[in-house]
């Protein structure tokens, strides 16, 4: 029986997905739930699982084709005959022959790992290893086998970190032959004293290179959002030597539930108040019927650098939940970016947004707003700078910067500024603070 399998929708109200890979080609025999491909939308690279099992007999488009929710993606069991979507005239797309090549000598294995030895790497049906295209692009550029690391990720994924952990490994000392004695490595020599020439620096990377599809997303949605949405910045900085007070009485008591409390979680829950008192900010514009959208729950999307490009997972319901909470949820939303195992559900339902560049040692600057939000706050590092104190006196200060931005559509100068305000004064006082959430 012929079955087409067409285009799910992977995110929040998704419209449409760049296939950046087949992970299958005509001819493959694939069971149900096995990855057939990997999408990209506006937010991040998802495999996408095949909910029928059988024989691959057609692939309606390229990959790198932008798809339609509900257009066709593949034929199975069928004879290659399938209606395509009227937009797509390529062929059907099927992985090139390639003839078999002999192994060198250094190449050829000496010996199959046994079972007990073997790696947990997770392969489907069709031999396909679980992994991110961030988790493969690595590995490809430190010449490692995917299908010899040992994946620790959810369902069996290779991460991030299982790759880099395989190379920190050390090479074991190589195993007797014929009853000979283990060879030892090779101790290294004495380093002397003499100065060594210095090393060359490595030549600057020239030319051209493709963009990833993690950064053709975020640049589409950048310039979509920076082109579209009128935006105005507010500059500001509060004095918050009571808040890293505050943070230093506790850090220790985290540390002991292992939370890394940070000065980010006092923001979001600042930010979460701030958003009660003032619901413009936690809105939405509807312009198709001209209707402001107020959100109950405040769901405050973190923006986390990784090595593929720029994800905003959220902290949902962050006005309900104690800084500790937050603190928590932060930094395993970050893991989970960082080795690939992130989630489509935990980069969905944002309302407002934080971008840091404290740890960078970053200021001010001008943040762009995500997706249908209406504001995003920049924060900035804490700097000792000198202010002129209650007693009129010149005193060294800890001044955070921060920086509002706010759809001008909605958000006029004076509503932005006096948030900003409030959100100061939760800041500079975190007994203030707790009893105003």
């Amino acid at each position: 029986m012929t079955e087409i399998f067409k285009m799910p929708d992977i995110g929040e109200g998704m419209a449409e997905g760049d296939i950046t890979a087949w992970l299958v080609k005509v001819g493959d025999t694939v069971a149900m739930d096995d990855p057939v491909a990997e999408v990209q939308n506006d937010k991040l690279i998802q495999e996408i699982l095949s909910p029928y099992a059988g024989k691959v007999t057609k692939l309606f488009v390229p990959a790198e084709t932008t798809v339609s929710v509900g257009d066709p993606l593949i034929e199975f069991d069928g004879d290659g005959s399938g209606t395509a979507p009227v937009a797509a005239t390529a062929a059907p797309v099927s992985a090139p022959e390639m003839p078999p090549v002999a192994p060198t000598p250094e190449q050829t294995p000496q010996a199959q790992p046994t079972p007990e030895s073997a790696p947990n790497t997770v392969q489907t049906a069709n031999g396909h290893v679980l992994a991110m295209p961030s988790v493969r692009h690595l590995a490809f550029e430190k010449g490692i086998d995917l299908t010899q690391v040992p994946a620790t990720g959810r369902h069996g994924h290779v991460t991030l970190a299982d790759v880099m952990n395989f190379q920190a490994v050390e090479t074991p000392v190589a195993a007797p032959v014929n009853g000979a004695e283990p060879v030892e490595p090779t101790p290294p020599k004495p380093a002397d004293n003499k100065p060594q020439p210095p090393v060359a620096p490595a030549p600057l990377h020239e030319g051209r290179q493709p963009m990833t599809p993690v950064r053709k997303a975020v640049a589409k949605a950048m310039a979509n959002q920076n082109a579209t949405i009128p935006a105005v910045t507010n500059f500001d900085s509060v004095e918050v030597s009571q808040l890293v007070a505050h943070r230093q009485q506790f850090k220790a008591q985290a540390a002991e539930q292992g939370i890394h409390l940070t000065y980010l979680a006092y923001v979001v829950k600042a930010l979460a108040a701030t958003a009660k008192k003032f619901p413009e900010i936690n809105a939405s514009l509807d312009m198709d019927t001209q209707e402001i959208v107020y959100h109950d729950d405040v769901n405050m999307g973190i923006a986390v650098n990784a090595p593929s490009g720029l994800f905003v997972p959220v902290v949902a319901q962050a006005d309900r939940k104690s800084i500790f909470q937050i603190a928590k949820e932060i930094a395993t939303l970050a893991d989970a970016v960082r080795d690939g195992s992130i989630s489509p559900k935990q980069m969905q339902g944002s309302t407002m947004t934080i971008s840091n560049l404290g740890s960078a040692r970053g200021t001010w600057f001008t943040p762009i707003i995500n997706g249908h939000e209406v504001m995003i706050l920049g924060l900035g590092s804490i700097v000792k700078e000198p202010i002129v104190n209650a007693a009129g006196e010149i005193v060294v200060g800890q001044n955070m910067k921060l920086s509002l931005t706010y759809d001008h559509r909605l958000i006029d100068g004076m509503l932005g500024q006096s948030a900003l305000n409030y959100l100061k004064q939760l800041l500079a006082d975190p007994a203030y603070m707790l009893m105003e959430v």
